[in-house]
């Protein structure tokens, strides 16, 4: 390591390997801390990701999928289900190769990359940042000095906090996160499934990932607030048995949280700017953040080289660049997927069974090539009335 950089970008996941890389583009000299021995371990998510959004972003590369996803099938309390066919609805990735040749292809771009590195102590005022310490596994560290900073180092993310974000969540705004990689069992490897109802997962889904025809990620999200009497474990155990019987063998477990969107306030800090789960970039309302990481990268990746480049850029033009770029495009859909979050949890089971049946009528057999989702919700509330008092969350 040198003792000063242009970038220096905490966390090589998606977020932080995506934004070196466009800092490095961009002439920026770049270094990229990762606390583990490698990018992609641990294994820290579904995998999924929509096909149409990721592809606006990034190409992805076949021996970085999985499988590629052509159905959504949703699960009603009742057992009824409801298919959506869109032969490009995204993928199934392995995050493991997908996480390392991101951050590969940053430090072919001309970043430095520093595993079992943790970044830390970031030093300055008035959100006007100049080193941090970087500490190795035997206990030794250095202070490293650098323009401007990027934090995506996650959900707790520490630098976001030592720069005077609130980045404390409360129980409700929590889902709490249970996956298991589960091998020997026949799935169907084109279409994902969504498994919904108070009982078994309150407030919350249970998911099917297939990772080929005989294994898939098998995950419970739950509201955090919800599971003070009763154990996930048992939940996902329970549903495992009835939808695979006894024949199945857990390889790999996951457990997380994923935070709600919190709004514009968590994305910045002078100049250090936060990405992904850090900025809590997220679907309210699926947890999905994959595509959301990248995009945030991608954009506080120029920002920041912009930054370093032009001394003394004014703290509103670097604040124009980012987050402000990211949120025209994505600003909208994370508050309305917020408010569906907050409509999700007004629903009983009877509501489910509604919803279900109307997406099984709604897209019956035809294969739709892209989604409107506004729409979508218009049609739920003329078709199924009881759920008018939904409205003003959904329209």
């Amino acid at each position: 390591m040198r003792s000063k950089y242009d970038v220096i970008v905490i966390g090589a996941g998606p977020a932080g390997s995506v934004a070196a890389h466009e800092a490095a583009v961009a002439g920026a000299s770049v270094l990229l801390l990762e606390k583990h021995k490698r990018p992609g371990i641990p294994l820290c998510c579904a995998e999924a990701v929509s096909g149409p959004s990721i592809g606006k972003y990034l190409s992805i590369p076949q021996n970085w999928i999985s499988t590629r996803v052509g159905r959504v099938k949703l699960v009603a309390p009742d057992g009824s289900a409801g298919v959506i066919k869109h032969p490009d609805a995204g993928y199934v990735l392995d995050r493991k190769i997908f996480d390392y040749e991101l951050a590969r292809r940053a430090v072919s771009a001309g970043c430095e990359l520093e595993c079992e590195a943790i970044g830390t102590g970031l030093a300055g005022e008035d959100g006007k940042y100049h080193s941090i310490d970087v500490l190795k596994p035997d206990g030794s560290g250095v202070k490293v000095e650098a323009d401007i900073f990027i934090a995506a180092d996650g959900v707790e993310s520490k630098i976001a906090r030592e720069a005077g974000i609130d980045n404390l969540i409360e129980s409700k705004d929590i889902e709490s996160l249970l996956q298991y990689r589960v091998e020997g069992i026949n799935v169907e490897p084109d279409m994902v499934e969504f498994h919904i109802g108070n009982k078994i997962a309150p407030h919350g889904y249970i998911w099917v990932f297939p990772k080929s025809a005989t294994s898939a990620n098998v995950g419970l999200g739950i509201a955090a607030t919800l599971e003070k009497g009763s154990n996930t474990s048992v939940r996902l155990d329970r549903f495992l048995e009835g939808r695979f019987g006894g024949s199945y063998k857990i390889t790999e477990k996951y457990c997380g949280m994923v935070p709600r969107y919190q709004g514009v306030d968590k994305f910045r800090a002078g100049n250090l700017l936060v990405v992904g789960d850090a900025a809590r970039a997220v679907d309210s309302l699926s947890g999905a953040g994959i595509v959301n990481a990248v995009m945030s990268g991608i954009f506080a990746g120029r920002a920041a080289a912009a930054f370093a480049a032009e001394k003394g850029m004014k703290e509103e033009e670097l604040h124009r660049l980012y987050p402000g770029k990211f949120l025209e495009i994505k600003g909208e859909e994370l508050e309305r997927y917020a408010r569906y979050r907050t409509a999700y949890n007004k629903l009983n089971d009877e509501d489910l069974n509604e919803i279900v049946s109307f997406v099984g009528d709604y897209f019956g057999d035809k294969t739709v090539t892209s989604l409107n989702i506004l729409k979508i919700m218009a049609n739920l509330i003329a078709k199924r009335p009881k759920l008018i008092r939904l409205a003003r969350y959904l329209l």
